[in-house]
């Protein structure tokens, strides 16, 4: 698959510097790609006529991604009755989308989950991920989206460039916290002050080698840019980033993780307002964060 063509962009929107786009991206191409179950999974998920059988018996291919998926489905996040013991049952509780953003989350986890950082914390990192992943869900809910379980995917994978970063180029990872640390601004300010490659950029290409779906894949580009008036989007497509946005937003401005983000998280009306929400729309999903954010603790153990 091509890689996305540098093209003319607003100060405002500036992620890609022509200097500094072809040293990262032949570092890119040595990244592994997603297990074939997965992606063949988010294949199957998308023809209406797949059925729960041939998704189980994909995943019996990958025994291993297929005990992670089971243990996170019998987690207190998802809380199934009784508990299941095998993928078809999974499927019946929680559906094909539910289990299928589940394969994609826990399949990038692994990709990642033996990086290690003195100056970025993978642990807070991705409780950073998972408190925008659950604040994304509940507003998607909110917002009456039709698959917030897509949304929490959406949110969870949000910050991956910054991951990938830490694989291919940690000196550059390392420069961009310290300068963000000692002046109190966002990762992306520092990127934007080097002219160098945003996370965000980088996250699309990654998201753009791994086949994700389109959606995912703009709510990695775009989480920090108004989409309103982008005319490249789906009406859907563009909810769900303003949603990661403005969930990003709060969790940053919260200390829900930390993620390399050492500003206040500029949460305001702003970003509440193209989609037609209040201040108080967000506070009154507060008493749900913090339960669900300890549910989903079973996320981070889905390596053990």
């Amino acid at each position: 698959m091509g890689l996305p063509a540098l093209k003319q962009q607003s100060k405002d929107e500036k992620d890609v510097n022509p200097a500094d786009y072809q040293e990262l991206i032949d570092k890119l191409k040595d990244m592994p790609t997603l297990p074939v179950v997965a992606m063949k999974v988010n294949q199957l998920i998308n023809d209406p006529n797949t059925t729960s059988s041939e998704i189980a018996a994909l995943l019996k291919q990958d025994q291993v991604l297929t005990a992670k998926i089971l243990r996170l489905v019998n987690s207190s996040y998802y809380a199934v009755p009784g508990g299941v013991t095998d993928v078809k049952k999974a499927l019946a509780f929680l559906g094909f989308n539910t289990v299928a953003q589940l394969v994609l989350s826990v399949s990038v986890f692994s990709m990642f989950s033996k990086l290690g950082s003195a100056d970025l914390s993978l642990q807070d990192f991705w409780k950073h991920a998972l408190g925008v992943a659950i604040v994304s869900e509940l507003i998607a809910k909110k917002c009456r989206m039709p698959r917030p379980d897509e949304v929490f995917t959406c949110g969870l994978l949000h910050d991956i460039g910054k991951l990938t970063l830490l694989k291919i180029d940690e000196k550059r990872l390392t420069l961009i916290l310290n300068q963000a640390k000692a002046q109190g601004k966002s990762f992306l300010e520092v990127e934007r002050d080097n002219d160098f490659l945003t996370h965000a950029f980088i996250g699309e290409l990654m998201a753009q080698k791994w086949s994700l779906p389109q959606v995912v894949r703009f709510s990695i580009r775009y989480h920090h840019h108004d989409v309103s008036h982008m005319d490249t989007m789906l009406a859907s497509e563009k909810k769900t980033v303003q949603i990661v946005r403005l969930a990003n937003a709060y969790a940053v401005s919260k200390g829900l993780g930390h993620s390399g983000d050492y500003s206040d998280g500029g949460l305001t009306e702003a970003l509440l307002a193209p989609l037609e929400l209040k201040m108080e729309d967000l506070e009154a999903l507060e008493p749900e964060i913090e339960p669900a954010l300890e549910k989903a603790g079973a996320f981070l153990n889905a390596e053990g």
